[in-house]
C-alpha cells in the first residue's frame, strides 16, 4: 500500500569503467538518516544513478557533479547492486531508469522504499514507454523525465525532488494525461470530480495550479490541518495516491469540458 503524502506538483510547461564509483567524501557534519529525505540548505544533495547504458550514466554523473550542491554518491547498472549500495550510501535522490535488470518495475520500486523509505525518485525512460511510465506513476515514483532531457531540466527535477515536491517535464505531463485519459475511463471525464465535495473541487483546483497546502489554506481561509483532511478524501474517493495524478486528472476533465463546449459553439 503506497503512503498518502501530500506534496507540491511542479509542472514545467516550458522550459566510468567500473560498474561502481564512489566520489570521494569530504568531511561534513554528520546527518541523521531520519532527515535524509529533506537535505537542508546547509549541505550537498545526495544523488544515485541507477542506469543500465554506461555512457548514459557517466554523462548524468558528469552532468550532476558540475552543480555545487550535488553530490552523486554512487551509479549502478542493475537492481540487485543499487539495493546493497542504497542501504550504504543513504541517497536523498535516485535517478531510476526504467527496465533496469534485476527484477520487475514494480518489485524494484517496492524494494527501493522498504530499504530507504525517505528516498525521493525521478524516473528515467525512453520516449513511447507508456507501460514504463505508468508503471513508475503507480509504484509512487516523485519526478518523471526522459532519457534524453537536457542539463537544466535534470539539475531542476533532482532540486525540486529533493525538497519533497514533485516533477514533471512539459512533455511527460502529457504523457500523464494520455494515461490517466486510459486508467480513469472507468470513472468517466464528464463525471470524474462529480464525486467530490464542492469545497473538495476547490481544493484540487489549487492543486492543480501546483499550490502548497499552506497557500491553498491561505485562499480558502482554512487552517492547513483541514486541507490536508480534505486531501486525503479526494485521493481517497478518486483512488489516487499522489498530487500528480490528482492534477492530471483534474487538467484532463477541464480538457474535455472545454472540448465539448468547442462542439457545442460549433
Amino acid at each position: 500500500m503506497l503512503r498518502l503524502v501530500p506534496q507540491r506538483v511542479i509542472v514545467w510547461m516550458s522550459p566510468k569503467s567500473h560498474r561502481h564509483r564512489q566520489k570521494p567524501r569530504s568531511k561534513k557534519r554528520s546527518v541523521p538518516d531520519s532527515l535524509r529525505g529533506t537535505p537542508s540548505p546547509s549541505r550537498s544533495i545526495r544523488v544515485f544513478v541507477a542506469e543500465s547504458h554506461e555512457v548514459v550514466r557517466a554523462g548524468v554523473c558528469a552532468l550532476l557533479e558540475e552543480e555545487g550542491d550535488l553530490e552523486v554518491v554512487g551509479e549502478t547498472d542493475n537492481a540487485e547492486d543499487m539495493f546493497s549500495e542504497l542501504r550504504r550510501t543513504k541517497p536523498d535522490v535516485v535517478i531510476l531508469k526504467s527496465g533496469l535488470s534485476g527484477g520487475s518495475e514494480a518489485d524494484i520500486y517496492k524494494t527501493v522504499f522498504n530499504v530507504l523509505p525517505p528516498v525521493r525518485i525521478i524516473s528515467l525512460m525512453r520516449d513511447g514507454e507508456a507501460e514504463a511510465f505508468r508503471n513508475a506513476i503507480e509504484a509512487g515514483a516523485h519526478g518523471y523525465l526522459r532519457e534524453n532531457t537536457g542539463r537544466i531540466e535534470l539539475i531542476r527535477a533532482v532540486r525540486t525532488v529533493a525538497k519533497g515536491d514533485s516533477y514533471l517535464g512539459q512533455e511527460t505531463a502529457d504523457q500523464v494525461f494520455y494515461l490517466l485519459k486510459a486508467s480513469q475511463d472507468s470513472i468517466g471525464p464528464p463525471f470524474a470530480l462529480r464525486i467530490l465535495s464542492s469545497q473538495e473541487r476547490r481544493v484540487i483546483a489549487f492543486i492543480a495550479e501546483g499550490d502548497t497546502n499552506k497557500e491553498i489554506a491561505t485562499k480558502l481561509e482554512l487552517s492547513e490541518k483541514t486541507v490536508k483532511n480534505y486531501i486525503v478524501s479526494i485521493f481517497a474517493k478518486l483512488k489516487i495516491e499522489r498530487r500528480t495524478q490528482a492534477a492530471a486528472l483534474y487538467m484532463k476533465v477541464r480538457q474535455h469540458q472545454n472540448s465539448i463546449r468547442e462542439e457545442i459553439s460549433v
